[in-house]
């Protein structure tokens, strides 16, 4: 647990770092860009629910079929319970994907499922550098903190979600929980 424990600080700083730094400077705008800012910029709820499919559709898109569909084979069988066989088919995902954020999101959440959550911890790490504004990893990330009783830590990260998409509604239960938790302590 200490081994775990210790990056934690390190990756919680990585994260929220990455979570408010904007887009990479010299790309070009892409449509994930309009969606981000979209999303931030609607008062609409069902709106927002569309805004953030269409990120995560986005998201899901590798730029090569045979890893979408490796990717969604895998998905499948950890819907079905067979994490090991996932766990092969997600690292051949980011083996030939090596860019894709979304391969590492769902290795880290096999990972996780495995209770193995020093690798997951890799994975998000990896996630966040490739796309900081994945609120999905963001609050991941914060799940797992809470795991390890880092209370403060998991509220930042959870934070950091919400100020990038808003609208995630368990998130923002977590918050007040954790706020409520945390009255009275330094945070």
């Amino acid at each position: 647990m200490r081994q775990i424990l210790a990056p934690l600080s390190l990756l919680m700083c990585l994260a929220l770092l990455l979570a408010c730094s904007a887009p990479r400077g010299g790309q070009p705008h892409s449509e994930l860009d309009d969606l981000f800012m979209r999303l931030r910029a609607t008062a609409s709820v069902d709106e927002a629910h569309h805004i953030e499919l269409a990120i995560m559709h986005e998201w899901a898109n590798s730029g090569k079929p045979e890893v979408d569909v490796l990717m969604l084979h895998g998905i499948e069988m950890a819907h079905t319970g067979e994490l090991d066989g996932a766990l092969q088919i997600l690292d051949r995902v980011v083996q030939l994907a090596p860019a894709f954020a979304e391969g590492y999101n769902q290795r880290a959440l096999i990972h996780a499922m495995r209770d193995e959550y020093g690798e997951a911890l890799d994975d998000i790490q990896r996630v966040l550098v490739i796309e900081p504004r994945h609120f999905s990893a963001l609050a991941g990330l914060g799940h797992i903190l809470l795991l390890y009783d880092r209370d403060e830590a998991a509220l930042h990260a959870f934070e950091a979600a919400l100020a990038i998409n808003p609208y995630l509604d368990a998130v923002r239960d977590e918050v007040m929980r954790l706020r409520d938790r945390l009255s009275g302590q330094p945070v």
